[in-house]
């Protein structure tokens, strides 16, 4: 039988017994409470504990993640200056014809704000 059918069927179970207990046996309800309420108790610091190492771990990845990332743009800058040592010396781009450096065919900013 697969996990999540005993489960269902566990479940099942726990809520028929809880529905007909109260009719069956009177005091056995009243025992039962400081149990649910201990019960309930631990599932409140359990979540609270989960919580918390939840947070913890997201805090580790994510400074696991910013390392790796400071690492590789490291290793890019170390790589593009050894390219740009190896190729040489590079000329500087040209200026742009026209008016200003504009590009050919741009609209004066005048008629690009209307």
């Amino acid at each position: 039988m697969p996990p999540f059918a005993v489960f269902l069927a566990g479940l099942a179970t726990g809520a028929g017994v809880a529905l007909l207990a109260p009719v069956l046996a009177p005091e056995a309800t009243r025992n039962v409470r400081p149990v649910l309420r201990a019960g309930l108790k631990l599932a409140i610091a359990a979540g609270g504990a989960l919580r918390v190492a939840a947070a913890e771990a997201v805090e580790t990845l994510e400074d696991l993640y910013a390392e790796a990332e400071a690492e590789l743009a490291a290793e890019t800058k170390v790589t593009a200056a050894a390219e740009a040592a190896a190729e040489g010396p590079v000329a500087a781009p040209a200026p742009a014809k026209g008016r200003g450096g504009a590009k050919r065919g741009a609209k004066p900013r005048a008629a690009r704000a209307a």
